[in-house]
């Protein structure tokens, strides 16, 4: 992702709409090993017939991902942001101590910066979870670039179930404060934030909604980015793409605070 916007980016009423690809590449349990591997390669083969440049926002303790792919990955022209150290459920951001925090942080980006042999610039919380330090803690360890608020989403299926700060949180990228990740401030890093208008345009949605229904929402995220300049930000997992899904029994805990904060309703 950019590490800033750039004024010959900001889309003009006859030019082009920047369209960002992400993949969050997370160790998810419920899915074979195998078939994580099977789904990077997938996403990468997909992304070079249609000649797309993406940012992988990959957790730290991924192990389906080894240094020599991350490398491959680099050299086929894609940025490798960070997602997390291990994507559990202890790293919710908005919630976890500051000195916890700064350990995660310190140690993910230390680990992924040690594979691919280059700074890492972009960062995405696992399940999309930030806080006013967590941005602060990014730009100490040298990110210019997060991409963890998804303004105006409002859907039931998010870990961020009911998020206030998503409904307020500015459209465009804007430089957050240091005391509240969803408003403008002078924090030295920029927020990309995730498109949506109430559902996410994510592959989640794809999924469940289909082709169809995505390809109406893009164009109207299209007309948007042509009026105003916001960049359309798609997120995507590999693991969606490659038939196999987890099935999970629902439990009556599903629908305990605790679970539902953590994450969301379990509905997929």
């Amino acid at each position: 992702m950019q590490t800033q916007p750039q004024a010959s980016s900001v889309p003009r009423r006859n030019g082009n709409v920047p369209v960002l690809i992400t993949w969050d590449v997370d160790p998810d349990p419920h899915i074979r090993y195998a078939l994580r591997q099977q789904s990077i390669d997938v996403t990468l083969d997909l992304c070079h017939s249609f000649n797309l440049p993406a940012t992988f926002f990959v957790t730290a303790r991924a192990q389906h991902l080894t240094a020599s792919t991350l490398q491959w990955m680099v050299a086929e022209g894609h940025e490798i942001g960070c997602h997390g150290l291990t994507h559990s459920l202890e790293e919710d951001f908005n919630r976890m101590p500051l000195e916890r925090q700064r350990q995660h942080i310190q140690q993910a980006t230390e680990e992924l910066r040690g594979r691919i042999g280059q700074p890492l610039l972009s960062f995405r919380s696992p399940r999309v979870k930030t806080s006013a330090h967590t941005l602060q803690l990014l730009y100490e360890c040298g990110y210019r670039v997060d991409s963890s608020v998804c303004s105006q989403r409002f859907d039931f299926i998010s870990s961020n179930l009911l998020n206030p700060g998503w409904l307020i949180a500015p459209r465009l990228p804007y430089q957050p404060s240091s005391t509240n990740p969803f408003r403008r401030g002078d924090l030295p890093i920029w927020e990309v934030p995730v498109s949506a208008m109430g559902l996410p345009f994510i592959s989640s949605t794809l999924r469940v909604l289909g082709t169809a229904f995505m390809k109406r929402f893009f164009k109207v995220l299209y007309l948007e980015a042509r009026r105003t300049g916001k960049p359309i930000v798609y997120l995507a997992h590999p693991t969606e793409f490659v038939g196999e899904r987890p099935h999970r029994r629902f439990r009556w805990r599903h629908l305990s605070p605790a679970v539902i904060r953590k994450r969301g309703l379990l509905l997929r």
